[in-house]
């Protein structure tokens, strides 16, 4: 596998979450927010880097967000998500998925029927492994 760590950063303060870690693996993007996001208010959303400009800016349209160190998502999160996706779809071969989901976040998108929508994976490997 070809794995090269693209953007890894410590916040600045306190107040400021240490931004997530950004990989590339057989060109599939890897965004995997570490455990200052492990609550992803609507306050954190724009710390995190998702936006739906990614799908025009990456070499490859392909998007992994590895949710292992994240306990609770809102429902601001979930659009995000879903906006996310409707990016992705957008661009010819373009991919966008959620590994790593804790129970309680798998819940959440089952109760939101978002789990219908958004490919979701056990592992990041399981993700890379189907995009590529």
């Amino acid at each position: 596998m070809n794995l090269k760590i693209l953007i890894c950063h410590a916040g600045t303060n306190m107040n400021t979450p240490t931004a997530p870690e950004i990989l590339t693996l057989d060109s599939v993007t890897i965004v995997r927010p570490g455990s200052d996001f492990s609550n992803l208010y609507e306050s954190l959303l724009d710390n995190l880097g998702l936006t739906t400009e990614l799908a025009q800016t990456l070499p490859a349209p392909l998007l992994v967000v590895d949710m292992q160190h994240v306990k609770f998502i809102g429902s601001a999160f979930l659009g995000r998500m879903v906006s996310l996706q409707k990016a992705f779809a957008a661009k010819e071969s373009g991919r966008f998925a959620l590994c790593g989901m804790s129970t309680f976040c798998r819940a959440a998108l089952s109760v939101s029927k978002l789990d219908t929508v958004l490919e979701v994976f056990p592992t990041v490997d399981d993700a890379v492994a189907a995009m590529s």
